[in-house]
């Protein structure tokens, strides 16, 4: 099983001389699981490049599968879809019915709610307004996913989803292979509680995970803000801090904690130093930056 990291950024892209190390894009991992299926954790602009990559891969020719998972529909993580190249890929032939073996099949999953649909979220973005390609000219073959906290079975693989505090909900989601050996969680935009408790639905998500990729977004001095300073509190905003992350990891037993989803004001020196503060807590720690891979 490998990881790879397309897009490490919150709320907005952040290109720029201090930023060129980590990476500016927003959100987008991917998870290349043993049995080969492709499973891909939010849209954000990390998808260009991972599309590109892809592209690299066969699937230009079109016949290749990809599992897309959302945690949330906020423009971080939804953003980058119009531009991913490999779900533009699809051959019709004179009925107009897709050809298989020369049109990518993509299933995109995002949270059951009764007032919001993914589709229509995905399908609203791209309306000629916004973007001059609207969904339905995308080629490849796209199913929708309504899902619960129920666990789904994808090829040899079973991905678990539990729900996070966050602005109008988000979802966590929990990577195992067949046996059970090899665990990958991915718990973005997610707040920990004011009274301290740790937040029970992230500790069972990510029970005993050899790789626990967590929203490290703040430090907690801006978490909590500084009247003085008239520096503005973060309580409320749906994120946490490499501390509370820290505090998980250690109670939840996992074996690798990355901080991912950073702040687009912080620098690549700033974010080290972050790094620096949380390995001296919990020392397998490490900081996401676009094109890291991380191997089980």
């Amino acid at each position: 099983m490998k990881v790879t990291f397309w897009g490490v950024r919150g709320s907005i892209p952040s290109p720029g001389r201090d930023t060129v190390e980590v990476g500016g894009n927003t959100a987008c991992v991917l998870v290349k699981a043993d049995d080969e299926t492709l499973i891909i954790f939010d849209a954000g602009t990390g998808i260009r490049l991972l599309g590109q990559s892809l592209l690299k891969e066969g699937f230009n020719k079109g016949g290749k599968v990809g599992h897309l998972f959302f945690s949330h529909t906020h423009w971080d993580h939804i953003q980058g879809f119009p531009f991913f190249t490999p779900a533009f890929i699809g051959v019709k032939d004179e009925q107009k019915h897709l050809i298989s073996a020369k049109t990518n099949t993509f299933h995109l999953y995002g949270a059951k709610k009764v007032f919001e649909r993914l589709e229509n979220t995905l399908r609203g973005q791209m309306e000629y307004q916004y973007f001059p390609i609207e969904l339905d000219s995308m080629g490849a073959d796209i199913h929708f996913h309504e899902i619960q906290e129920v666990p789904l079975t994808i090829g040899k693989n079973i991905i678990t989803p539990r729900h996070l505090n966050h602005p109008n909900g988000a979802l966590s989601y929990r990577v195992e292979n067949e046996t059970g050996d090899k665990v990958v969680v991915y718990a973005s935009d997610t707040e920990h509680y004011q009274d301290g408790e740790l937040d029970i639905n992230v500790l069972k998500v990510a029970d005993h995970a050899d790789i626990f990729i967590y929203d490290a977004m703040y430090t907690p001095k801006e978490y909590e803000g500084d009247p003085a300073t008239h520096k503005e509190s973060r309580i409320g905003w749906g994120h946490s801090t490499w501390l509370e992350g820290t505090r998980l990891a250690k109670t939840a037993h996992v074996k690798q904690l990355i901080l991912f989803h950073h702040d687009p004001d912080h620098s690549d020196a700033f974010l080290h130093d972050m790094e620096k503060q949380a390995r001296a807590v919990f020392p397998n720690t490490v900081l996401a930056v676009e094109g890291l891979e991380l191997k089980l």
